[in-house]
């Protein structure tokens, strides 16, 4: 019997592995990127945190993410770029900016406070000039390097491929352990085992509140702001890499900024993206003929 227009459209367009095959080629080809970018910079690049070193591996990770995200979509899934997530314009901006602020505005109200109870004590050895364009600086090498590229794989790539499948909630706990999975892999291999516990736990709860992010949004752009907010914040202040910051307890820094943080930003997020969310019922990742 001859398949009718649309039939034939959505037989054509059927992604040529399984779910499980495309998510975990696009994971693993992520990992043994980033081991890459870390083998370059320790073998083939100068030793220690040169800016030089860090734009490098900036624009490696941004080239592997982008190329595995396009080539798994073009040949993998056979879906157009467009229901990722990411959207462009002003819509593309505005998610971004939220998405910091729902980060940046809890981790500011736990800062303000622990440093006004004198819980904490923040030390910056440097001209508001130089900490402002340190901070700038910060914001185009976590977007090019972290921000843009996980997000793209992480909560684009994966997760609109989970939903096409399972229920979004479910999707957010399935992406999260590929995440913890992929994060984790990469500290132990370059670190030792002693950090698995730790970064696996901050892992999995960071890609749960940017997974939960992307859900209440619709958009990767919003989790691209709010991991844009996250590293900035933490490598400005606890790395000392561009800036001497001295502060006088790294745990109680992190347990008011990026714990409270991690604890709010949902329910922020839910303020800043008003609308129907939908938490139960799988999303079809429909491929429209050109």
């Amino acid at each position: 019997m001859a398949l009718s227009g649309n039939a034939q459209v959505a037989q054509a367009a059927r992604p040529r592995v399984p779910l499980t095959v495309r998510v975990a080629v696009v994971v693993g080809s992520a990992v043994v990127g980033w081991l890459a970018i870390a083998w370059l910079g320790s073998v083939l690049w100068d030793e220690g945190t040169s800016l030089a070193r860090h734009a490098r591996s900036a624009v490696m990770a941004l080239v592997i993410a982008c190329a595995l995200v396009l080539g798994a979509r073009r040949l993998l899934d056979r879906r157009p770029l467009g229901t990722l997530g990411l959207s462009g314009g002003w819509t593309a901006v505005r998610d971004l900016l939220r998405g910091a602020l729902s980060w940046l505005l809890p981790a500011a109200v736990g800062l303000g406070i622990a440093v006004a109870a004198g819980w904490l004590r923040i030390e910056i050895d440097a001209t508001l000039t130089e900490t402002v364009g340190v901070v700038l600086l910060l914001v185009v090498l976590v977007l090019v390097y972290e921000a843009f590229p996980e997000e793209l794989i992480f909560r684009g790539y994966v997760y609109r491929n989970l939903t096409a499948a399972m229920a979004p909630w479910l999707a957010v706990l399935v992406q999260s352990l590929a995440f913890a999975a992929f994060g984790t892999t990469l500290w132990v291999v370059t670190e030792g085992w002693g950090v698995l516990l730790e970064r696996l736990v901050l892992f999995f709860g960071m890609a749960v509140v940017a997974g939960c992010i992307r859900l209440i949004s619709g958009s990767v752009w919003a989790t691209i702001g709010w991991h844009l907010a996250f590293q900035v914040v933490m490598q400005l202040f606890l790395s000392s890499q561009y800036l001497e910051v001295s502060v006088s307890s790294d745990g109680v820094f992190m347990l008011a900024t990026a714990v409270v943080a991690f604890a709010t930003s949902t329910t922020i997020a839910g303020f800043l993206w008003r609308g129907p969310q939908n938490w139960t019922r799988p999303e079809p990742d429909i491929a429209h003929p050109r």
